[in-house]
């Protein structure tokens, strides 16, 4: 029988369960860790070498959202007669795996940063025993129905879980050395619940920025790739790769990842966000780091033009900055373990 159950439905939170698995470890705990099955989701698991069960899969319309999550339930039943019942689930806020656990009576510790995900936030959080998130939300969560004794917060950003890590860089990266200079893009995330009002035609940007410098494509989903047909002067990555891994060969980015944008920013690279505006954005611009938004393709290339006349210019050294900005690490840790405490 596993004592933390993590489960994880994105890249951002595989690489967050990477960074939490050797404090729960070193802690004498043993885990289960369950994927969604996504591209990027597994294979970034997969490249860091966390062993994991793919349960369930993603569904585009919101019929479909219905009947693949009520289906991941169902693989969860099956999973834990073979492996033993879990006795706290830590996870990132997927709807099956939490009312999975309420089902089964695991406690539930639910670090989030997507007060934005209405969708999720209202079914899952009334379920959840601990809400763990950044300070910056305020008590905002309640609107879902969790009592604000049960929030529990930090002053800092969960993209500060790794960022100390040192990730191996594939040999592959090389070839960016001669690229220069080069772009981060990140398009918006277009089949989640969430995602709207994109008012940047990013094909149009693209080619734009093609025309300014080598655009490191990172695309979220399988078809993606084949929109880039045709355009040069783009360079996709031939296998699951780290932004923080990225980070030596880039000159600026442009994108609307809220996490792959402050993972950026808090390295101190100029980085543009055309979608997100959120209050984790505004956390970062007031305390200096070079994040920006700006709406309008003109004026992002515009922008972005200036920026890589002088790439090092703009450029700033966040060292200082960085070492105000609070890991939530050792909050998950804490919060799951008292869940375990609670349960023995």
């Amino acid at each position: 029988m596993p004592d933390i159950w993590l489960d994880t439905v994105t890249p951002k939170i595989s690489i967050a369960i990477h960074s939490l698995l050797p404090t729960l470890h070193k802690k004498g705990y043993s885990t289960l860790v369950t994927a969604k099955k996504q591209t990027q989701t597994t294979d970034l698991l997969d490249a860091l070498k966390v062993p994991y069960y793919t349960v369930g899969e993603y569904g585009q319309t919101p019929k479909e959202k219905l009947v693949v999550e009520q289906k991941r339930t169902l693989e969860f039943i099956d999973l834990f007669d073979k492996v033993g019942t879990p006795k706290v689930l830590w996870t990132h806020g997927d709807v099956s795996a939490i009312r999975t656990a309420f089902g089964l009576q695991i406690p539930v510790v639910y670090a989030n940063d997507t007060v934005f995900a209405y969708h999720v936030a209202k079914l899952a959080a009334p379920l959840v025993d601990w809400l763990v998130t950044p300070l910056c939300f305020g008590k905002s969560w309640t609107k879902f129905g969790i009592p604000k004794n049960r929030i529990a917060q930090y002053d800092g950003l969960e993209e500060a879980a790794w960022l100390n890590t040192k990730f191996k860089k594939p040999n592959f990266l090389k070839e960016l050395g001669n690229k220069k200079p080069t772009i981060l893009f990140r398009d918006a995330e277009y089949q989640a619940s969430y995602c709207g009002n994109v008012k940047v035609d990013t094909m149009q940007l693209l080619k734009e920025l093609t025309k300014l410098g080598t655009v490191i494509y990172l695309p979220r989903y399988e078809e993606e790739k084949q929109k880039l047909k045709g355009l040069d002067n783009i360079w996709t990555p031939p296998e699951p790769v780290l932004t923080a891994q990225l980070l030596p060969y880039i000159d600026l980015v442009v994108g609307s990842g809220g996490t792959a944008c402050r993972e950026t920013a808090l390295a101190g690279i100029p980085t543009i966000n055309f979608h997100f505006w959120d209050v984790q954005a505004r956390y970062l611009y007031k305390k200096g780091f070079p994040l920006q938004i700006i709406r309008n393709t003109k004026r992002i290339v515009k922008t972005a033009k200036a920026i890589l006349q002088n790439p090092a210019k703009h450029k700033i050294d966040t060292k200082a900055a960085l070492a105000k900005i609070e890991s939530p690490v050792p909050v998950w840790a804490k919060y799951t373990e008292l869940c375990l405490k609670q349960k023995a």
